[in-house]
């Protein structure tokens, strides 16, 4: 298996950065090939540009761009780790979507309508909320992310499965039940 870890938190010491190591673990107990893109210390540029654009529609792809490709390209499997952020995941990680998963390399337009170029693929998303359960289900926050992540991007590209799983009220719970959280992530890495 080849997997490639997209993470998404500012904080090294932050609970998704918990999440980022027992991902790697797992992995790495099942002999998968493992790629981690840290995308705040990659100091990852978010910014879909006019540039992006004008390259694109002349066949050209920017260097961080094409290179971010190959490896989407290269991966069986993509994990996200992220927190979410006032509905949705932070810019940092949605402006890699934007860039990475384009028109042309993530899917394409037919006559028939659009298709995705990314067949076979897995991905797997982990979200950390501040909200609970209850609130966060309430708010439509969950049906949201599900909505645009799980059956928006990686369904429109074509990805054959898309397993997804959020931790609820991070800031307010206790060290054992954050315990409880990193070993339910380990049982959902060996899902995937």
């Amino acid at each position: 298996m080849k997997a490639l870890v997209i993470f998404c938190h500012p904080n090294p010491k932050s609970f998704n950065a918990a999440i980022l190591d027992v991902v790697k673990q797992e992995l790495e107990q099942r002999a998968a090939e493992i790629k981690v893109k840290d995308l705040y210390a990659m100091n990852w540029n978010p910014v879909l540009s006019a540039s992006d654009f004008q390259q694109f529609l002349a066949n050209q792809k920017p260097e961080d761009i094409a290179g971010e490709q190959a490896d989407v390209a290269w991966a069986d499997i993509l994990v996200l780790i992220s927190p979410i952020w006032w509905f949705s995941v932070p810019a940092m990680l949605k402006g890699y979507i934007d860039r990475v998963m384009s028109q042309g390399f993530a899917y394409e337009y037919t006559d028939n309508g659009p298709r995705g170029l990314l067949p076979g693929k897995r991905a797997a998303i982990i979200t950390t909320s501040g909200a609970d359960e209850n609130t966060a289900n309430q708010s439509g926050m969950m049906q949201a992310i599900n909505t645009s992540f799980v059956n928006g991007i990686f369904a429109f590209c074509g990805f054959a499965d898309v397993k997804y799983i959020n931790y609820y009220a991070v800031p307010m719970v206790s060290n054992e039940e954050r315990k409880q959280m990193l070993d339910n992530v380990r049982q959902f890495i060996k899902t995937i």
